[in-house]
């Protein structure tokens, strides 16, 4: 872990006036499956309903999200990272990872303003509890927040076709095509809300196309009644779900209401498509595991139909989403999301220097890993102790690690945004850095004094623009008393900035 102290800056705020919001997740849907993302023929299911989407709304081309299922999901619903929350892998009872009660969640956001009078619902997969029945039935209400929910509180359904369906904390079997039923139930609810004339924000969790792979009713996808491949039945069930978010569609007041499609992670092993292949699909932090499909269509957005190169991340989604249905920030807990509405009306810029992604499992220290990209290179620390450094502009698929034969054998220009990556990782995180407890500049160099970490390696590093850092190749380390001293020898710099990194493993 690399720990050192920055400043979070949030985007600003843009007025926008009130309006309905609905997200749409697709399960296990990464940018590889989606036409727009992928517009190799025969690659891909037809999806005319998320098209169209695009075609009224903005696509973002450059959407990350985590390379698992949990996370993705407690990121959009609190705003935070999973280094704060502690939901970093999947939630398992093993883990220990399940979302705490104390996170303040997008529907408890709301809540705090009774006034405005927003209904807010959960349809759907939960997956963000562990512990059994019994424990995970209320969750979606009781840690989640949520007024209403019904769906799916597990992570995998044993059938799309026979299954534990939760509402409000009571359980039964539905034999109801899963995809159809979270649709019935998030139509029914919208309806109400309109019937009463009340604004309401509803978000809609499908577990397809995610495994168990089948054959869905042949009346909801072209494949025919009985698929053969596990990727024909996976883009079967992709089919369907568009055929269903068609009828969630026409639900909706398209003046009045932002629709959010995203998907959850990236495709599979057993289905990714080229240019990814099975070593870089969900479950893992390489661009095939973590770059998704997202699209948004709504009343803010300018010059429908356009697409958006920036880097975004589905963290990003919960203040969109709450500055969309005209609700406050909460200001009780530190965000890391930053709102996609100057994106969506191109007023001012919601670019994120760095993007940021992890993986990680609280059973198995060693599982997943930390990932940084800049506008060109990302680098890949994983928990192992190893790093792996790409230039995404001429490797797109992350075939040639570059600081595979260590770092002195990469090109100045590699290096240097290496070391950069590497510094900047350590904003990331929620461990507070020991200030130096002294420091010295005189005839023998700059000295800096800092508490001894004997868990990590601690170096010195210097810079002459507060971007591009670099570690002092040729310091001079003296420990005493539990503290450690490094120096910067002569020569130095005519200006120079210096920092003490603290890495681990």
């Amino acid at each position: 872990m690399i720990r050192a102290t920055f400043p979070w800056l949030l985007a600003l705020s843009v007025a926008h006036a009130a309006d309905n919001v609905l997200l749409i997740i697709a399960d296990d849907f990464g940018a590889d499956q989606q036409s727009l993302y992928n517009p190799t023929s025969g690659a891909t299911a037809p999806t005319p309903n998320i098209n169209s989407l695009a075609a009224s709304g903005v696509r973002f081309t450059q959407a990350y999200a985590c390379p698992v299922c949990s996370p993705t999901r407690a990121a959009m619903l609190t705003g935070r990272h999973g280094f704060r929350t502690g939901a970093g892998g999947v939630v398992s009872v093993a883990a220990g990872n399940s979302l705490s009660a104390s996170e303040t969640t997008l529907p408890e956001a709301i809540a705090r303003h009774p006034s405005l009078g927003i209904q807010s619902a959960c349809f759907g997969k939960w997956h963000l509890t562990a512990g059994g029945p019994l424990v995970t039935a209320n969750a979606p209400n009781t840690i989640g927040g949520w007024p209403h929910y019904a769906g799916c509180t597990a992570g995998t359904l044993t059938s799309y076709t026979s299954w534990t369906k939760t509402v409000n904390g009571t359980s039964s079997n539905s034999t109801t095509y899963a995809t159809t039923d979270v649709v019935n139930d998030a139509v029914a609810w919208i309806q109400s809300r309109r019937a009463l004339n009340q604004p309401w924000l509803a978000w809609v969790a499908f577990n397809a196309p995610h495994a168990p792979f089948h054959n869905p009713p042949s009346s909801l996808h072209g494949y025919g009644t009985n698929p053969a491949t596990n990727t024909l039945k996976y883009r079967a069930a992709v089919e369907a779900m568009d055929t269903e978010i068609g009828r969630l569609l026409l639900a909706v007041d398209a003046s009045t209401t932002h629709v959010i499609f995203v998907g959850d992670n990236g495709s599979p092993a057993q289905v990714i498509q080229a240019p990814y292949d099975a070593a870089h699909a969900k479950d893992t932090l390489y661009e095939g595991g973590t770059r998704v499909p997202l699209i948004i269509r709504g009343p803010a957005v300018a010059a429908a139909g356009r697409t958006h190169e920036e880097k975004v991340h589905v963290v990003d989604l919960f203040s969109t989403m709450l500055e969309l249905a005209g609700v406050p920030l909460p200001t009780d807990s530190t965000l890391d999301s930053r709102s996609l509405l100057p994106a969506l009306s191109q007023v001012g810029e919601s670019a994120r220097k760095w993007l940021y992604n992890e993986e990680f499992d609280r059973s198995t220290p060693t599982t997943g890993g930390r990932a940084l990209r800049d506008e060109r290179y990302k680098l890949i620390r994983l928990n192992n102790g190893t790093d792996e450094f790409y230039d995404l502009a001429a490797d797109p698929a992350e075939t040639t690690n570059l600081i595979a034969a260590g770092s002195s054998a990469m090109s100045s220009t590699h290096q240097a945004f290496y070391h950069r990556l590497r510094y900047r990782l350590g904003a990331f995180t929620n461990v507070t850095s020991n200030s130096p407890s002294s420091h010295n500049h005189g005839p023998s160099g700059f000295t800096v004094t800092v508490t001894e970490d004997t868990a990590a390696s601690q170096t010195l590093w210097w810079s002459d623009d507060l971007d591009f850092w670099k570690p002092v190749g040729n310091a001079i380390r003296s420990s005493h008393s539990g503290n450690l001293s490094l120096t910067a020898p002569p020569p130095l710099p005519a200006k120079a900035f210096f920092s003490v990194l603290a890495e681990s493993p």
